[in-house]
C-alpha cells in the first residue's frame, strides 16, 4: 500500500502527471508537482514534489516536501522533508531537515537560523553559497 503525502495547506497551482513544464515557475502560494518541471520553482508558500514527479532546476519555498527526484539546490526558509522514495541531487539550505529511511541525498547542506527578530534578517533572501569541507580534524580531550 502506497502511503499519500499529507498536506494541510491548499494548493493554488497543480502541475499533472503528463505535463512537462519548460521555463521557471513563481507563485504567490503553495505548488504540488506530479509531473516534470524543467526550470525554477519559487514559491511563497509551500511545494510538494510527488512520487513520480522530475525537477531539474532549484527551489525556493518556505516548507518542501520531496517524494520525487530533484536535480537542484534547495532553499527552504523552514522545512524540508524527503520521503523515502526522495532523490536530491544539490546543495540545500534550510531551517529544518527531516529525511525517511531510504531516501538519497547527494550535496552539501546548510542550517541557517531564523531566531532572529533583526528586520533586516527577515526581509534577507536566502542566498546558497558554496561552503569548502574543513581539512583539519579537531580533537576534544576528554575530562
Amino acid at each position: 500500500m502506497k502511503r499519500r503525502m499529507k498536506s494541510t495547506a491548499a494548493m493554488d497551482t497543480i502541475i499533472g502527471e503528463n505535463t512537462t513544464l519548460i521555463g521557471s515557475v513563481e507563485s504567490d502560494s503553495s505548488l504540488k508537482i506530479i509531473g516534470r518541471v524543467e526550470g525554477d520553482i519559487k514559491a511563497s508558500g509551500d511545494v510538494i514534489v510527488l512520487e513520480n514527479a522530475v525537477i531539474k532546476g532549484d527551489i525556493r519555498a518556505q516548507n518542501l516536501t520531496i517524494a520525487g527526484t530533484v536535480n537542484g539546490n534547495l532553499h527552504v526558509k523552514n522545512n524540508l522533508h524527503l520521503e523515502s522514495t526522495a532523490r536530491v541531487c544539490g546543495d540545500m539550505e534550510l531551517h529544518s531537515f527531516v529525511t525517511d529511511e531510504g531516501a538519497v541525498f547527494e550535496g552539501n547542506c546548510k542550517m541557517i537560523d531564523l531566531t532572529s527578530n533583526d528586520a533586516a534578517d527577515s526581509k534577507r533572501k536566502l542566498e546558497f553559497r558554496e561552503s569548502k569541507p574543513i581539512s583539519k580534524v579537531v580533537e576534544e580531550e576528554e575530562g
